[in-house]
């Protein structure tokens, strides 16, 4: 390898290592922090984003779902595979199904199980949503030992979303406490209006590491079904764990 390979090879792993200790930062963010020309940091995001290490919003860069170069090493290594037993739930509810995880404060979908009469709130493998806005998000946080969700609501931001969104720590924490108790989440129109969606933790070695949920419109999916609903995903969910991990 050339020198000049290996330089840009280790400028492009200090970006990635810098995006790894930030939710997103900016190109000139990037380029202050870490010292860098601002037009050499911007070619290597390009080929970054095309090799699908980052992403980019607006503004900001940030990490992709699937990069884990700079993983804790005690973090489950989670390659979410087309699960076929979601699919009975997908059937039986006519509803679409998501497997989320955690990326920083926002829980990103990672598998996604199409409903074919159901495009409402349609989302994609790689969409995010904010923790406080999304039923996949907190059945997970809901479930983590004490100091670990106390650390993620510390740091949680509260963003606008609709009428119904969360928008406070105490307001949270008595959300995870219910949800813990009941032993599903709900999302209700919390992130986007005339949308429900129901969520269940996924548990791998006791711990809370993913979330399976279902989505549709607020009357395809009505509250008093919700109960049968979540009995239904819990043991898809225990399904999940058996069979997989």
């Amino acid at each position: 390898m050339s020198d000049n390979s290996s330089t840009t090879l280790v400028k492009g792993l200090k970006i990635i290592e810098f995006l790894s200790e930030h939710s997103g930062a900016t190109l000139t963010l990037i380029s202050q922090e870490l010292a860098m020309n601002k037009t050499t940091v911007f070619r290597l995001l390009q080929t970054l984003i095309t090799t699908e290490y980052v992403k980019k919003f607006n503004s900001q860069y940030s990490l992709t779902h699937n990069n884990n170069l700079f993983s804790q090493p005690s973090a489950p290594s989670l390659n979410w595979i087309t699960i076929p037993i979601v699919k009975e739930i997908v059937n039986k509810y006519h509803a679409t199904a998501f497997i989320g995880i955690l990326e920083n404060y926002e829980v990103v979908i990672s598998q996604v199980f199409s409903a074919e009469d159901n495009t409402d709130g349609l989302k994609e493998i790689g969409d995010s949503t904010p923790i406080t806005m999304s039923a996949l998000g907190k059945s997970i946080v809901a479930f983590l030992e004490p100091k670990q969700q106390e650390a993620f609501i510390d740091g949680m931001d509260f963003p606008d979303g609709t009428k119904y969104t969360l928008d406070n720590q105490n307001v949270i924490r008595q959300n995870l406490n219910e949800i813990k108790s009941q032993g599903f989440a709900l999302d209700d129109e919390e992130s986007e209006i005339g949308i429900r969606c129901l969520a269940v933790p996924i548990f791998v070695n006791g711990k809370s590491v993913a979330s399976l949920g279902i989505s549709n419109s607020y009357n395809n999916l009505k509250r008093s079904e919700l109960k049968r609903i979540a009995k239904d995903l819990t043991q898809c969910s225990q399904q999940i764990t058996n069979e997989y991990f």
